[in-house]
């Protein structure tokens, strides 16, 4: 059974991390408790500050910094992208974490899109492609990205990705999630056959109990109560044990490229960490060199 013990001593390597709420704390901790050195990519610079401060009180000599990125501006993703190929000389892993969740109501990013398609997976998707220069230099390279078991949601309307139509949060959710596991998936094949040299992995975290998921129990009365009481505590698990296929994703070498990793008890809801069985839909090359050509286009951005 993998432990975070076995990722071993990671100076030398450095890692870029998406996000600063929710798994994110959990993954940047334990990287840079075995020595990685940690770029924090988030839009606020008082919640990464604050995350990086409490950190270093625990870690004095973690190696952790900060760079703005907003996921839902591409202009923002591109000027990050920008300095850090002017900055910066190499990165070793890419780890894709944050994302939007179940937004009640449809919202838009800055550039147009809706509100978690364009962050959850254009937002990285522009992300990825503008790195690959600087991962194409690392040393062993690998990016992660986090899917979810709500990928086995639904499929996509490429008449309607940006859910103009029809908007259910949960299903918008789920899409953006299966976008994201067949991105990893196709990244893998085409890094194969340009030889990248990229590895591309996929991991979901089973069910987080993060402030998220207490926060969204806190809009339904009464019965959101009782189930943060009983239900989450029961089927969930915390941060650091849910950051775990993350880490795995992200450090060891039983983790190949294509693949997918999440926990195996409970329904893939918690526990250690192994193989993840993604829906027949997300292994359709065809829908993900659609997918991919279609990010293409709205993005703007292309290898």
């Amino acid at each position: 059974m993998w432990k975070t013990e076995d990722m071993g001593d990671l100076s030398g390597r450095r890692f870029v991390v998406t996000g600063v709420s929710g798994l994110a704390s959990a993954i940047i901790e334990t990287l840079a408790a075995h020595g990685a050195e940690v770029i924090v990519a988030g839009r606020s610079p008082i919640r990464a500050g604050a995350l990086i401060h409490d950190i270093e009180t625990r870690l004095p000599d973690a190696r952790l910094s900060h760079r703005i990125l907003d996921l839902g501006d591409l202009g923002s993703v591109q000027t990050f992208v920008e300095a850090a190929n002017r900055d910066l000389d190499h990165i070793d892993v890419l780890i894709n974490n944050a994302a939007v969740m179940a937004e009640l109501k449809r919202g838009e990013t800055k550039d147009g899109f809706e509100k978690m398609f364009g962050t959850n997976h254009l937002g990285h998707f522009a992300l990825t492609l503008g790195l690959l220069p600087l991962l194409r230099k690392g040393t062993n390279p690998r990016v992660v990205s986090l899917a979810s078991g709500a990928h086995k949601i639904g499929e996509f309307d490429f008449g309607d990705l940006q859910s103009t139509n029809k908007f259910k949060p949960m299903v918008a959710y789920g899409k953006t999630k299966l976008a994201t596991l067949m991105f990893a998936k196709e990244l893998q094949r085409r890094s194969d056959v340009n030889g990248w040299g990229i590895t591309s992995v996929a991991a979901h975290p089973g069910f987080a109990r993060t402030q998220g998921v207490y926060d969204r129990l806190d809009t339904i009365p009464v019965l959101g109560w009782i189930a943060g009481k009983t239900v989450v505590p029961l089927l969930s698990h915390v941060p650091e044990k849910a950051a775990e296929s993350t880490l795995f994703a992200a450090t060891s070498p039983d983790a190949t490229g294509g693949g997918y990793y999440g926990p195996q008890s409970w329904r893939g809801l918690k526990g250690p960490v192994g193989p993840s069985e993604p829906a027949n839909y997300a292994e359709r090359e065809d829908i993900a060199t659609r997918l991919w050509d279609e990010s293409e286009k709205l993005t703007g951005v292309s290898v």
